[in-house]
């Protein structure tokens, strides 16, 4: 394994982490504001797209290689818009759905994108076909309250289903516009900008509400900094070093980090069918790292750059 895949591995670990610590923040914020789901969505793009111009000016001063010609703006900024519908119909799929069957459906993004990758010609290695089924069915198991017979909702299930056609549409996306890249926190302030802006200008039309104490003022800019930014700017750097379809099957493990951070800070119970589908998903992660010997490396998708 070279030292660009470690590292694309490292930086898709430590977004899933930041995307993990998500639900538990939001569930901590319901229940200290009147808050609704789309009161979030906006707050948490207002404040984290001025705390990703802070990361790039920043990063612009220690490292003056990093030039503004070297950010492609109007890709990134439609790349933006594109996630502002993923936000959307996140948020109105929430309406609908349990969290765990919103999940189970969302993470069908994985799958999403290694077909779309071999539709575009990419060689994907029969191995990682082997980890995209264990990694499906390890989350399927994480929330094993899908049993139990809840009634679906079809337009709920349509909106999670479309969410996650727009998450994999993302990562080619960005992997095409990142290839080459050397301002990646400068490509990602301008993709947030394109979001943000969508948002806002749905304001009129739903309205916001402000934080009504401290408490959902802190939790507000956690949401912003540990499960926007950081996450954010880490997938980017991630798909720009190991591709599209790695990186989203890696990022399965984040079902498994949200489990544990509900469990220590919720005291959620965790059940040992969920640790069974945590050890599928591990599983999938140490399998798709599995290379023959001597032989020349066919990588699920090739470099960027």
């Amino acid at each position: 394994m070279s030292r660009k895949e470690r590292e694309g591995i490292l930086w898709v670990l430590l977004a899933a982490a930041g995307f993990a610590l998500m639900p538990t923040m939001v569930k901590t914020t319901f229940l200290h504001s009147s808050f609704a789901p789309f009161d979030i969505a906006i707050w948490r793009f207002v404040i984290a797209a001025p705390m990703m111009w802070a990361l790039v000016y920043r990063s612009r001063r220690s490292a003056p290689t990093a030039r503004r010609s070297d950010v492609p703006r109007r890709p990134m900024l439609a790349i933006g818009v594109v996630i502002s519908a993923a936000v959307l119909a996140a948020f109105f799929a929430l309406e609908r759905l349990p969290g765990s069957t919103y999940i189970v459906l969302f993470y069908s993004y994985p799958a999403m994108v290694v077909v779309l990758s071999a539709l575009l010609g990419e060689r994907i290695r029969p191995i990682a076909w082997l980890a995209l089924v264990m990694a499906l069915a390890g989350i399927v198991l994480t929330v094993p309250d899908l049993t139990l017979g809840a009634r679906m909702d079809a337009l709920g299930v349509a909106l999670a289903l479309f969410n996650a056609a727009i998450v994999a549409v993302y990562y080619l996306l960005a992997r095409r516009a990142l290839a080459g890249v050397t301002d990646v926190s400068g490509a990602s302030a301008w993709m947030m900008v394109g979001t943000l802006a969508v948002l806002l200008l749905l304001i009129p039309l739903r309205g916001l509400q402000l934080p009504q104490n401290a408490l959902s003022l802190i939790m507000l800019v956690g949401i912003a900094a540990l499960g926007t930014v950081l996450p954010i700017f880490a997938i980017n750097l991630a798909i720009q070093r190991i591709g599209a379809a790695q990186a989203s099957l890696i990022s399965a493990v984040e079902p498994i980090l949200s489990m544990i951070v509900s469990a220590l800070i919720l005291a959620e119970v965790i059940l040992a069918i969920q640790w069974l589908g945590a050890a599928l998903i591990i599983g999938s992660v140490i399998v798709l790292q599995l290379r023959p010997r001597n032989r020349i490396d066919t990588s699920i998708v090739h470099e960027a750059g």
